[in-house]
């Protein structure tokens, strides 16, 4: 599979998940930056953004924008990472706070550059980030 595809299958997997919860999810073919789906549980009370990472070998991708910065808490979380490892034959779910995985990955992506100047001895223009 491409990149696209492993991305597209994880969504996929994603919503028919929280559909065989019991609950709605409908999903974005790229058209929302941040968010691949939208989901709210049977009552219709509460409703979530996802933005789903898939991966079927190696690690998970994230962009991290340069001019990020670290989150404040959310006590509302309604807003989730989910990360889809499709490395065996059923897929495993893995969710975080998107605050959380947006700090987590600025924290580690800000020391990996900081690390990379250090070493080399000039800046590295990424803002591709791997997450183990």
């Amino acid at each position: 599979m491409n990149p696209q595809q492993v991305g597209r299958v994880g969504e996929l997997y994603v919503a028919a998940e929280i559909h065989r919860r019991g609950g709605y999810a409908v999903t974005f073919a790229g058209n929302l930056p941040g968010t691949d789906m939208l989901a709210c549980d049977v009552t219709k009370c509460r409703r979530i953004s996802i933005q789903v990472k898939t991966r079927h070998m190696g690690m998970w991708h994230a962009r991290h924008p340069r001019d990020a910065a670290q989150c404040s808490e959310d006590p509302s979380e309604d807003a989730f990472w989910i990360f889809v490892d499709l490395a065996f034959e059923h897929p495993d779910y893995f969710l975080a706070p998107r605050w959380r995985a947006r700090n987590n990955t600025w924290e580690v992506h800000t020391a990996y550059l900081a690390r990379y100047q250090q070493e080399r001895g000039h800046p590295r223009e990424s803002d591709h980030h791997r997450i183990p």
